[in-house]
Parts: structure tokens; sequence; C-alpha cells
């Protein structure tokens, strides 16, 4: 009677199992992404603040997005490989001039079309994977 009843567990207990393994198998994409920071993300825009032609390149940039440190600063970009993973990497950035919503930046890391992030859910260090909420 006991091994009957031990049986009958033991048989629960692996279908039980293995319907966890597939669920958890199944979702794993979305719990991987809900363990990510959460990124807001803003396109690089060509250009000056005061919209005058300048000799370099330069780029405004919101300012919530630049970590500033007197002339110079650094952004996070981001880069979207071929697995559609997404991972950011530190830029150094001239600060050239700013008003109250852009800096406006020189950089030979940058270029018009990349996307600088200027929110986080958590914080974020060069290499790291992120999942971007909104563009």
């Amino acid at each position: 009677m006991k091994k009957d009843k031990l049986k009958k567990y033991s048989i629960r207990f692996g279908i039980t199992f293995l319907i966890v393994i597939a669920f958890l198998t199944y979702f794993s994409g979305t719990i991987d992404n809900m363990l990510l920071p959460q990124v807001k993300v803003s396109d690089v825009a060509y250009g000056t603040i005061n919209g005058e032609q300048s000799q370099d390149d330069r780029y405004l940039i919101p300012i919530s997005a630049v970590i500033a440190m007197g002339d110079t600063g650094s952004v996070f970009v981001t880069r979207t490989d071929e697995n559609n993973k997404t991972t950011v990497s530190e830029a150094t950035v001239n600060l050239k001039n700013s008003d109250d919503l852009y800096y406006e930046v020189t950089s030979d890391e940058m270029y018009s079309g990349m996307k600088v992030v200027y929110s986080t859910s958590k914080s974020i260090s060069n290499g790291d994977r992120v999942y971007i909420v909104e563009e």
C-alpha cells in the first residue's frame, strides 16, 4: 500500500515539475526582459542650439542624458546587435553650449541617428544589456 502511494505522489511531482519547467522555458525571454534595466532613449540630433552653421560636427542631446564634468561629459548610447539584444556603451562628449533642454556637444564617438539614454530604471554601466521602453 505504501509503495503505491509513494509511486502515485512521485508521478504527480514529476508531471508538475515538467509543467513548471515548460512554463519557465516558454516565458524565459519575457522574464529576462523584465529583469533588465528599462531605459528611455532619444535620437541624437545634428545641429546647434542657435541654428547657425558650425565648423565641426555638433549634436543636440537632452540635458538629462549627459553626465557633465566641467567642459566634458559622458552619455550612454545604445547599440542593437543581430540577435536584437540592446547594449549600452559610454561615449565621451565635449560640451559647447546649452539651453534649458539641450546640450550642444561634439564627439568623435557619436553620429546623427544614434540613440542616447536619458532615463533609466536602474543604474547602468558600459556594456550592460537594457530594455528600451519607448523611443
